[in-house]
C-alpha cells in the first residue's frame, strides 16, 4: 500500500468521525417518550439513549413488582420509537 493510499485511508475515517459527530448532534435533539401499557410509568429519552425524564403515577408506588414491570415497559417503548426514528431518519445513508 502507497503513502497516497494509506492518507486517503485516513482522510476517509476522518469523514467518517466527523459524519459520526453530526449524527450524535442530531440525535441530541431528538426527544422520544415511552409510557408502559397501563400508563403509570412514561420515560424520555433523547436520540442518543439517555434518559431524561421519568414519571411515575403515585398510583404504582404501592406495588413494587408491577412498578418493576412497568418502567420495563415504558423503556421499552421509549427504545423502540427511537429504533423507528433512527430508520426513518437515517435510512438514506445507509443505501
Amino acid at each position: 500500500m502507497s503513502f497516497m493510499d494509506k492518507l486517503g485511508k485516513i482522510k476517509d475515517l476522518n469523514e467518517m468521525r466527523k459524519q459520526a459527530k453530526e449524527v450524535q448532534s442530531v440525535l441530541s435533539q431528538e426527544r422520544i417518550t415511552g409510557t408502559s401499557s397501563n400508563g403509570h410509568v412514561s420515560i424520555v429519552i433523547d436520540g442518543n439513549q439517555n434518559v431524561l425524564n421519568v414519571e411515575i403515577k403515585d398510583e404504582a408506588l404501592s406495588d413494587k413488582p408491577q412498578l418493576e414491570r412497568s418502567t420495563k415497559d415504558a423503556l421499552s417503548r421509549a427504545l423502540e420509537g427511537l429504533k423507528k426514528l433512527m430508520v426513518s431518519k437515517f435510512s438514506s445513508m445507509l443505501k
